[in-house]
């Protein structure tokens, strides 16, 4: 029992994980420029960045690869993905908001 309670410390220490925030863009060869809602996620990077391409390919929106930018917070992630529509904006591209998330992925796939 003596060599558990060292173990069990540390797992408390460590307290639940942390999601990131992140938002996902594909951009189309269009000059279309696809965008998710933010969201928060415990998912990995090649998850999340699967399922984008995968809801892409299902709508039949032809895409390069999907990039999903991440920070800590929720307010520098909206800042973040603000800057990168009013860059792609500014830049002629057309910019297609989606309202999609991991979460909800996962829902349209369940039976």
């Amino acid at each position: 029992m003596r060599p558990l309670i060292p173990a069990l410390c540390l797992l408390l220490l460590a307290g639940p994980a942390l999601a990131d925030w992140r938002y996902c863009l594909a951009r189309a060869p269009q000059r279309i420029v696809y965008v998710s809602a933010p969201f928060s996620t415990l998912d990995s990077m090649d998850r999340i960045n699967a399922a984008f391409a995968q809801r892409l390919d299902r709508d039949q929106r032809i895409h390069d690869p999907v990039q999903c930018p991440r920070a800590e917070a929720a307010t520098v992630l909206r800042a973040m993905r603000q800057a990168a529509l009013r860059f792609n904006r500014e830049e002629g591209e057309t910019v297609v908001e989606l309202d999609w998330a991991p979460e909800r992925a996962a829902d349209e796939i369940r039976p």
